[in-house]
């Protein structure tokens, strides 16, 4: 039997993928209490993902990072206090962020900070699955597919 390379989450009855993957710890840092709901509804249906915390609150959020220091972050570029670039200047080389905005243009500037991926609101399941597909290949470097 010949392996194409891409392994396919979908194949997996759920009960054993659990005991073959390591899953992901993800952080999400949004001041709208919508778009946060909205990403924790759509990350936690995704099959590579064990856990995920919310923080509306930048400076919260900063200082959970410090103490516990989970596998990804994804945070919002525009948020009072402490924003997006602010978070990747500061924790950027020592873990993969997912950047989101509604702002596309704001893009540029996460990648150059150290971004792993940027998502453009509104984003959709596919999306934001995809790009945690790609944080997933870039920690353990396995190409990985949920669909």
């Amino acid at each position: 039997m010949r392996h194409s390379g891409n392994f396919r989450f979908s194949n997996l009855k759920s009960e054993n993928l659990n005991s073959l993957v390591i899953k992901l710890e993800l952080i999400i840092v949004d001041d709208s209490a919508l778009w946060l709901s909205l990403a924790e509804k759509l990350t936690k249906s995704h099959p590579l993902v064990r856990s995920v915390l919310t923080f509306e609150d930048s400076y919260d959020a900063w200082v959970h990072i410090q103490l516990a220091k989970p596998q990804v972050v994804m945070a919002d570029i525009e948020m009072p206090g402490m924003n997006g670039f602010s978070f990747l200047e500061m924790f950027g080389n020592r873990m993969p962020f997912i950047s989101s905005s509604t702002k596309q243009e704001f893009e540029v500037v996460a990648r150059e900070l150290g971004c792993v991926d940027f998502i453009s609101k509104p984003f959709t399941k596919s999306e934001l699955h995809n790009s945690i597909d790609l944080v997933y290949n870039r920690i353990y470097g396995k190409k990985v597919s949920a669909y």
